[in-house]
């Protein structure tokens, strides 16, 4: 598995960060402050970032490259999401501090940019308005990530309906 270093150059997700949606609003004194605190890992094709059932450690956003996500549950296998670059991944499992619900791989070569629980947790205490309103952001996200699971459940319970 990758090992995750500091990174080094900051420019080169800078135009990233600043489209995500978990990073709206910050200051360019805050973003700077994101910025010098982010890792980056390699990944090669077919590489693990996390398996379901691990704990979660970082937000994961992809620099370059394809990550794949998959949830497996008694032989079924199902192919959740294609993250491609500027898309991130496990913030659900690092707000709700529950284990990884997918696993992830690369699809291709890729390089991933993290930020650290740990990170998060000395922000908390450097910046508590920067804190804040990640949290904030974090948690607007997963509410409409959830709005439109439940879109998508909806849809396939009328469908049942419908054919049965």
């Amino acid at each position: 598995m990758s090992q995750f270093s500091p990174l080094q150059d900051f420019e080169s997700v800078n135009a990233i960060i600043s489209q995500l949606r978990i990073f709206g609003g910050v200051t360019d004194r805050q973003r700077d402050l994101i910025l010098h605190r982010l890792e980056i890992g390699h990944f090669k094709k077919g590489e693990c970032v996390f398996r379901q059932g691990d704990q979660p450690l970082y937000i994961y956003i992809v620099k370059a490259g394809q990550i794949d996500i998959q949830i497996k549950e008694h032989e079924v296998v199902v192919q959740k999401h294609h993250l491609r670059v500027g898309e991130c991944f496990g913030e659900a499992s690092m707000m709700s501090m529950h284990a990884h619900t997918a696993t992830a791989f690369a699809s291709e070569d890729s390089k991933i940019v993290v930020l650290s629980r740990h990170t998060l947790i000395q922000l908390k205490h450097d910046d508590l308005e920067l804190f804040a309103l990640l949290m904030m952001n974090l948690a607007r996200e997963l509410a409409r990530r959830l709005y439109l699971t439940d879109k998508i459940v909806l849809e396939m319970t009328a469908e049942k309906l419908h054919a049965g």
